[in-house]
């Protein structure tokens, strides 16, 4: 009987109902991963060192040369930012734009989408290798040893690199625009300060948390595609996934900041 009803609900309404469903076991597949990452019984010696490796090959290993991409990223534009604001009389408004683009919007997504591309297309590949090879990655150990290491390694990653690049910007921002003297500390103290306001840096953490969260789970989520789907068919959609992830987050923070 149910079966036949089902047939009479109208297409739209199957598609909305699949949809419906399918978000539903994003969110709880999301929630257990979270659960199992805050329990301490889960970090047995196999899981630790598991995710040791998880965390070197997706922070350590790339934090020096995204480190000097940063200050080289960081001084083009800020000399870029102050010899436009400069043309158009608006010096005093340079190193304010600077801070807000570069700190508060482009270092947190470019951070997410660098890990994502990188230590995301890793997991993501390893994962469906081994969904390819009959192992069942929804078993508790498999899961533990697999899966867990690559989400917590790709969310370290991200934290990392987008706090440790932001930092380095505002040195270089400050060098940039002040020179090497401690004379321009006060007023760039004070800047940062009207920036980073009681409402802007919580958001600011919880985006970047986000991000990281997204960029972690992300590819964990082969573990809920079917099993008869192509490699192909499962990256694309997964991919597609995160970014609408990282396109909620950034416009929800947008959103929630600046209105």
């Amino acid at each position: 009987m149910s079966h036949v009803l089902h047939h009479r609900i109208p297409p739209p309404l199957r598609s909305l109902e699949r949809g419906l469903v399918r978000e539903w076991r994003l969110l709880r597949f999301m929630a257990a991963t979270l659960l199992a990452a805050l329990t301490p019984a889960t970090y047995t010696v196999a899981v630790r060192r598991s995710m040791a490796q998880a965390v070197c090959f997706s922070a350590w290993q790339v934090l020096p040369g995204y480190a000097l991409l940063a200050i080289l990223f960081g001084a083009a534009t800020t000399h870029i930012m102050v010899v436009t604001a400069a043309s158009y009389g608006l010096s005093h408004l340079a190193l304010e734009a600077v801070v807000r683009v570069l700190v508060v919007e482009i270092i947190p997504l470019a951070a997410a989408l660098f890990v994502a591309m990188r230590s995301g297309a890793a997991f993501l590949n390893r994962l469906t290798a081994l969904r390819a090879n009959n192992v069942d990655l929804r078993q508790v150990s498999t899961f533990d040893q697999q899966v867990l290491p690559g989400v917590v390694g790709n969310f370290f990653a991200v934290v990392l690199l987008t706090l440790v690049s932001g930092t380095l910007v505002l040195c270089v921002a400050y060098v940039v625009v002040y020179g090497l003297t401690p004379w321009g500390l006060a007023g760039f103290t004070h800047l940062v300060g009207q920036i980073f306001d009681p409402v802007t840096a919580p958001g600011l953490l919880l985006k970047i948390v986000l991000f990281a969260l997204a960029v972690g789970i992300a590819p964990a989520t082969v573990v809920l595609d079917s099993a008869r789907q192509g490699a192909l068919s499962s990256d694309m959609r997964i991919t597609a996934r995160l970014f609408l992830m990282l396109t909620v987050i950034e416009v929800a923070a947008l959103v929630l900041l600046h209105f």
